[in-house]
């Protein structure tokens, strides 16, 4: 029965992932944009979470599930670097380097948000706690 309650939540969520994402798409389309309509359509939520200023619950526990499933997702990208065996050395260097280089921008910027997130959340009412 709680499942059942849950339901229209999660369809909720999923539904704004989907209507993003085809906006995004959409968008890339008419507009003859150079980015991916997927890549739009995640700003576009991302403007639209920050103007609403919180992750409504039901996109919360649809992301959480899909975050589960994110190394099945990313697998065929990892399996499509097999059959780039036959680059140039230099071609591998410069794939090697943007690798490592985004990896570590990732870390980086994923470090400072969950300070950032950590700090917000122990200090509610926005004091600043590095008064010396």
């Amino acid at each position: 029965m709680a499942q059942l309650k849950k339901l229209p939540r999660w369809l909720l969520g999923a539904g704004l992932l989907v209507a993003f994402d085809l906006t995004g798409r959409t968008l890339t389309s008419a507009l003859s944009l150079p980015v991916p309509g997927p890549v739009l359509g995640m700003l576009l939520l991302l403007l639209a979470l920050m103007l609403y200023g919180r992750v409504p619950r039901g996109l919360a526990e649809v992301a959480e599930q899909l975050l589960r499933y994110l190394v099945l997702i990313l697998l065929p990208a990892t399996v499509g670097i097999y059959f780039l065996r036959d680059l140039a050395i230099n071609d591998w260097i410069a794939l090697a380097v943007a690798m490592v280089v985004g990896t570590l921008i990732s870390f980086t910027l994923t470090a400072l948000l969950l300070n950032h997130l950590i700090r917000r959340r122990s200090n509610p009412q926005g004091e600043d706690t590095n008064v010396e």
